[in-house]
């Protein structure tokens, strides 16, 4: 059940309805967003960093890889599905969304780049090595896709804080479980 209040739609600012249609599914708004519309600026800058990017410099792929590795270190079992969902139709198979779920190589050199980093992130603190920066450049990676990966880290982590505050029930099929092997 939720913390959080569930705001009815009514009770929301022009802008903030404005920049939830995109997200309605057949008229309606998910809950999840009515609830963490308790703070509208802090949805509105989350939606706004959400389209920035959308339209930004990484791959539907990377950014879904992105989400399900943050969503795996936090536990935020909503997300986790969400995002299953969401990296399958992005093109990324069940295979790879659990090597990238479990920090293992997916034999795609710059999700398994973006991986590490992102493990890093959650596993040490301080700057990220000079070394993991030299490879992602070698790989192709921008200044500008490095500065793209830390806003992606930051949009789903705020996502999966929100849920573990709200315990936001989750709708969709749970991901497959991780077994080790």
């Amino acid at each position: 059940m939720a913390r959080l209040q569930t705001r009815d739609e009514s009770t929301l600012s022009k802008d903030t309805i404005s920049l939830l249609e995109p997200t309605k599914v057949n008229g309606q708004l998910a809950d999840v967003y009515l609830q963490f519309a308790n703070s509208e600026p802090a949805l509105a800058a989350y939606m706004r960093m959400e389209e920035s990017l959308r339209n930004g410099t990484l791959s539907g792929q990377e950014l879904e890889a992105i989400k399900l590795a943050v969503s795996e270190h936090t536990q935020c079992d909503y997300c986790l599905s969400v995002h299953s969902m969401k990296a399958r139709k992005a093109g990324l198979d069940a295979a790879t969304q659990l090597a990238i779920r479990s920090g293992k190589n997916t034999g795609i050199d710059r999700i398994d780049i973006i991986i590490d980093i992102v493990g890093h992130f959650f596993h040490q603190r301080g700057p990220l090595p000079d070394a993991m920066i030299t490879n992602a450049k070698k790989q192709g990676f921008t200044d500008t896709q490095l500065v793209d990966i830390a806003m992606a880290v930051s949009t789903i982590f705020f996502t999966n804080i929100t849920n573990h505050i709200n315990n936001t029930e989750q709708t969709l099929p749970a991901p497959p479980a991780i077994t080790s092997t």
